[in-house]
């Protein structure tokens, strides 16, 4: 069969581009190397639906963390599932860091990111009462939220699997080959062929980009360390709470 779009990677990107193509008249599938969806990238991710103060001012990542921001109560409602603006602080504990948050301060504003707010310690304590007293300062934003990834993603697979995307599974692409306007795509569960190909393959997706091209990229994946509470003690704190950025 020829497909009009191949999907590579059922990640929540993967799956998203999914739901929406099945919008329209066309013949789409995704392949996935995993058994299921949100087996890479995905399954680790924060939870966190970001404001968009962080992304480089005027940059594309800016315009897409804002507008998606904007965009996910109303898809967490068509795909029924939660979604929860708690916002976010980040927060510094000492003086000389103030400063820091006025650049994420001015940079969020010059993203377009909303309701933005420069907190001082007595408004931090007012907002998170637990809070150390050692804190100076914080930025308040009240449109971040957070979300579960398994669930997104799973709904958003769903939803384009209903509309009729095809999903493979256990299936990894092996190499690419171009001839007459059509794409090959070789795996360990055959051939696939496809008029346009969508490289959704997480921290992986640069292995695809070099089979295909002359100009060779390199991802560099990066980790954080979050603390989780019990859900007994989740009360504690109604926020999600950042440190003062430091440089890597």
């Amino acid at each position: 069969m020829l497909y009009d779009v191949i999907i590579i990677g059922a990640g929540v990107t993967g799956s998203a581009v999914a739901r929406e193509l099945s919008r329209y008249n066309l013949n789409a599938c995704v392949l996935e190397k995993e058994e299921d969806v949100c087996c890479g990238t995905s399954k680790a991710n924060s939870a966190i639906v970001h404001a968009g103060f962080d992304a480089a001012e005027g940059s594309l990542m800016a315009k897409m963390n804002v507008r998606g921001n904007e965009m996910m109560g109303d898809l967490a409602r068509d795909l029924d599932i939660p979604f929860k603006r708690n916002g976010a602080m980040v927060v510094c504990i000492h003086e000389s860091e103030i400063g820091g948050l006025k650049t994420l301060y001015d940079r969020g504003i010059a993203n377009g990111v909303k309701e933005l707010r420069l907190l001082n310690r007595e408004e931090c304590l007012e907002l998170e009462p637990n809070l150390s007293d050692k804190v100076a300062g914080a930025l308040y934003a009240p449109t971040s939220g957070i979300i579960c990834p398994f669930m997104l993603n799973i709904a958003m697979a769903e939803n384009a699997n209903v509309n009729g995307v095809d999903f493979f599974f256990n299936t990894k692409v092996e190499a690419f080959k171009f001839e007459e306007g059509i794409w090959k795509i070789r795996t360990n569960n055959g051939e696939y062929k496809t008029r346009y190909v969508i490289n959704a393959a997480g921290v992986y997706a640069d292995v695809l980009h070099n089979m295909v091209s002359a100009n060779k990229i390199h991802i560099t994946p990066r980790r954080g360390d979050y603390c989780l509470l019990d859900k007994e003690v989740g009360g504690h704190v109604k926020h999600t709470i950042f440190p003062q950025p430091t440089k890597l």
